[in-house]
């Protein structure tokens, strides 16, 4: 899976360089084939080579290896969205000296998860 996430990058950095894969290539001294399969994720690359190709593609090694936050599922995001409307609908319906008594509970639990 890492193979395939740098493989993408090298070549999202390549084609923003303007660069082919036989350009590319013969920069770095190695075949197509070879930066085809390090593009497609077939093969593994060593931290010299994809040094290499980020000192030719002027990118910092981070770019290659960092992968994005995903995206928020926004079903996710609702089904929060409507528990925390229920959570707050909920709170206010309780009398003050209960909403005390569950304020000290989620702290204490919280304390227990660290």
């Amino acid at each position: 899976m890492i193979n395939e996430h740098i493989g993408r990058k090298i070549q999202q950095a390549r084609e923003e360089a303007g660069l082919t894969q036989d350009e590319l290539a013969s920069r770095l001294g190695i075949t197509q084939a070879a930066l085809s399969n390090y593009e497609l994720g077939k093969r593994r690359l060593h931290l010299a080579n994809l040094n290499r190709i980020a000192k030719e593609l002027s990118r910092p090694i981070a770019f290659f290896i960092d992968e994005p936050e995903p995206a928020p599922d926004p079903h996710e995001e609702a089904l929060l969205d409507e528990s925390i409307s229920e959570m707050i609908s909920l709170w206010y319906e309780m009398p003050e000296d209960e909403r005390q008594y569950l304020l000290d509970y989620i702290r204490w639990r919280r304390g227990r998860m660290r």
